[in-house]
């Protein structure tokens, strides 16, 4: 379950669909509809949106997508999707200039909505991602179609700013599509156009991977280009390493972060690991990849993997905060 504002988000795939030829999709964790220009389409057209929504029963995380050239329709389009517990994820074709956008980010979280930007890398500069960061903004949404293999990088560099919630949109054709994208920072994956039977499959397949695994979108490895959670599987800094320079993107010295993650095991499970390369399981390595030293631990512990990584999920969060 991820919290986001006010909106309940129970898996991390989304579905955008064009508001004037919804699909509908009950599996997904959140259903975004998409192409209100406010310039050319009035907003009773979004409440006509919601109150088909409510007449229809439909429940689960929903959201309006929406642009337009002045501030007041996207404030009344905030004002409403506040009042329906609905997101509103702001598109900037019409709201290029970075003053503009700055200010209006401040007004729009001011009429209590949860509030996503949807953004392309190329208008992401390293400047106005730490403005943003330094707002309310609640999700960037990253669009990331036709970027191929250069998706996860532009995932891990806005995940690493340590701001807002994560979302990618993204050309996804498999499972491990997605899962490369959450494995790099994303929190959800949104799709745009997609089958949509292929749509609710992932979806299902999300939530019980995540079931599973206890960690649906768990981090690589620092070592193997991992976004700065994966710290929580890192051994101290003993050596010249990955983790020192991630500790200097983190802004944490080697001793500071020795002393945190000891602190943040004591009284857990992963305080325990005798045995284990350093004495306990804080210092150990995700779950898949093998380790005897670990595992015996584990079962004479009798800790499902399941359990620790959920255990290494809030030690990466606390880490981190």
């Amino acid at each position: 379950m991820l919290e986001v504002g006010y909106l309940h988000i129970d898996n991390p795939i989304a579905i955008i669909s064009s508001y004037n030829q919804p699909t509908s999709n009950n599996a997904a964790g959140l259903f975004l509809l998409d192409g209100f220009d406010l310039d050319e389409v009035p907003l009773a057209k979004m409440e006509d949106c919601l109150a088909d929504r409510k007449r229809r029963g439909k429940k689960g995380a929903f959201g309006l997508s929406a642009t337009c050239s002045q501030d007041e329709p996207l404030l009344e389009a905030a004002r409403l999707a506040s009042r329906n517990l609905c997101l509103l994820d702001l598109r900037l074709p019409k709201i290029r200039d970075q003053k503009r956008l700055l200010q209006l980010i401040p007004n729009l979280k001011r009429c209590g909505v949860t509030l996503s930007l949807r953004i392309r890398p190329e208008d992401l500069s390293n400047d106005l991602l730490q403005k943003l960061n330094e707002t309310d903004l609640d999700m960037i949404h990253l669009d990331l179609r036709g970027l191929n293999g250069a998706g996860p990088r532009m995932v891990k560099k806005a995940a690493d700013s340590r701001g807002a919630v994560i979302m990618a949109l993204a050309d996804i054709g498999e499972f491990e599509d997605a899962k490369d994208l959450l494995a790099m920072g994303a929190d959800m994956v949104s799709l745009r156009g997609a089958d949509p039977e292929f749509a609710e499959w992932l979806s299902g397949a999300m939530k019980e991977y995540d079931s599973m695994s206890g960690w649906c979108n768990a981090p690589k490895h620092i070592c193997a280009g991992g976004d700065l959670r994966g710290l929580a599987y890192c051994c101290p800094p003993v050596k010249h390493c990955a983790v020192l320079g991630a500790l200097k993107k983190a802004r944490m010295t080697p001793d500071e972060f020795v002393e945190r993650k000891l602190r943040l095991a004591r009284g857990t499970p992963l305080e325990k690991g005798e045995g284990t390369c350093f004495g306990s399981l804080v210092w150990c390595c995700k779950i898949t990849k093998p380790c005897y030293l670990r595992d015996a631990v584990l079962a004479r512990m009798g800790l499902s993997e399941k359990e620790y990584m959920r255990l290494k999920k809030r030690l990466s969060e606390d880490l981190l905060r």
